[in-house]
């Protein structure tokens, strides 16, 4: 900015060399400058601002978000003890099309484009697919996620992916989409971003 400035007062036209209309006085050399100044700002004024980002949205963490119900039709528990773990994730048994699904009243996603979780098998093998639900119906094909048993694997979906980016949704499903039961898995950290 400092080399505009000097670019200003080198080419003569700086503050110096501004006059106000002829016969003018040094109030209204000082009010001409102001205005000049005003108008200046005004056009900067008027530069929209990006919008900022909307906070997380948590589902699950240690506990389900309020507002949200667990009505899964697989085994599940809530606030699980992991040995040597501090987090508490839901358990879940999910046996042959048996899913875990957490509900909630019909929300925007406006603002969010990802939904994230952590997620850990108990044996290596085996496959969940996540849903998102639009009025009560899977909104698309779903985004397929393979367990493993070696630590805990961030999983990132983008809502578009799932069929609800920009679209109210009342929930989502990991579900064992096979006629085999899975080993136990648990899951945790769940959020749209």
């Amino acid at each position: 900015m400092a080399g505009s400035s000097a670019a200003l007062f080198t080419s003569g036209v700086g503050f110096d060399k501004l006059r106000p209309p002829s016969g003018g006085n040094m109030t209204t050399r000082t009010t001409f400058v102001l205005a000049g100044l005003l108008v200046i700002g005004a056009a900067f004024a008027q530069v929209p601002a990006e919008p900022a980002p909307a906070p997380e949205k948590i589902i699950y963490d240690k506990a389900l978000a309020e507002g949200w119900q667990n009505w899964s039709w697989a085994k599940t528990t809530l606030s699980a003890e992991i040995s040597g773990s501090a987090r508490r994730p839901i358990k879940v048994e999910a046996g042959p099309w048996s899913a875990l699904y957490l509900h909630h009243e019909p929300f925007s996603t406006q603002g969010w484009t990802k939904l994230t979780f952590l997620i850990q098998g108990s044996a290596f093998g085996g496959e969940v697919r996540a849903f998102a639900l639009v009025d009560g119906k899977v909104a698309s094909d779903g985004y397929l996620i393979k367990l493993g048993n070696a630590g805990w694997t961030q999983v990132e979906i983008p809502l578009i992916t799932l069929g609800v980016e920009n679209t109210p949704t009342n929930g989502i499903w990991l579900q064992n989409v096979s006629g085999a039961e899975l080993p136990k898995f648990y899951v945790t950290e769940i959020r749209l971003k």
